[in-house]
């Protein structure tokens, strides 16, 4: 196991973290024993100013501290390039480690982003989040942050997994190729695969294949999978998606 892929305690949010170098975000998270994982969806996507107040407001009535916060999920007006990608990860840090979210020079927080192509947000809004709550017995529950098919710490044209091979069987390889990313992150948090109770898809392409030849594969195409027409957050990418296991989801 590299050190990028010990998982680290973050004590202030009783749960742990397996580190992404260099991004804004965890490539995931996992409760503590004895803490549960719930995720609060908003009724309708807020802006983010909106949506961090709430979640403090949320948080509060609960008796969780802020830094229970172990999982965003955004909604961007457009995909990203690495310049403008960069910036918004600038403001979306601010307040979190003004909260404490963050352990030495990582950000433990897990994140998934997309740039939907119908209903397009006029800004980054919050669409939900995840957080620990104490649970007698409770272990195991986790959030797996967004993949797309980039190919972790290389730049340049070969970041992109495939290429720009849009057909439907360069996209079915590059799900394969997130799918196995995915698993590895769960198997790096010591977490169970058969445990997962809900994915997401981020893609405009046809995803009858994916579903079929990837997902099916995986064990994970009649857990009520969510497809959600749009683009990862970054240029370059044509297809993301993350899992999790949650005891508890709520709407807000």
């Amino acid at each position: 196991m590299t050190d990028s892929q010990k998982v680290i305690p973050f004590e202030p949010g009783d749960y742990a973290f397996l580190p992404a170098p260099h991004a804004p975000f965890s490539a995931g998270v996992v409760a503590m024993p004895g803490y549960a994982l719930h995720r609060a969806k908003f009724h309708r996507p807020v802006p983010m100013s909106e949506g961090l107040s709430r979640i403090t407001r949320h948080l509060a009535t609960l008796g969780r501290p802020v830094t229970a916060l172990a999982a965003c999920e955004i909604r961007s007006p457009q995909s990203m390039s690495p310049a403008d990608f960069a910036a918004f990860n600038r403001e979306y840090l601010e307040p979190l480690h003004e909260w404490g979210c963050k352990s030495g020079p990582f950000n433990p927080v897990a994140r998934s982003n997309m740039a939907p192509i119908t209903e397009v947000p006029l800004g980054p809004t919050f669409y939900a989040f995840t957080y620990t709550v104490p649970e007698p017995g409770a272990a195991g529950d986790f959030v797996i942050s967004g993949k797309p098919e980039f190919r972790d710490g290389v730049t340049g044209p070969e970041r992109t997994f495939g290429g720009r091979d849009t057909s439907l069987k360069g996209i079915v390889h590059k799900a394969a190729f997130v799918m196995d990313a995915i698993r590895a992150r769960v198997d790096a948090l010591g977490c169970d695969w058969n445990g997962i109770t809900a994915a997401q898809i981020y893609a405009v392409h046809d995803l009858r294949p994916v579903l079929e030849e990837v997902f099916a594969k995986a064990g994970l195409s009649q857990l009520g999978v969510s497809c959600f027409p749009g683009w990862p957050p970054a240029t370059d990418a044509d297809i993301e998606f993350d899992v999790r296991r949650v005891r508890t989801e709520l709407i807000l």
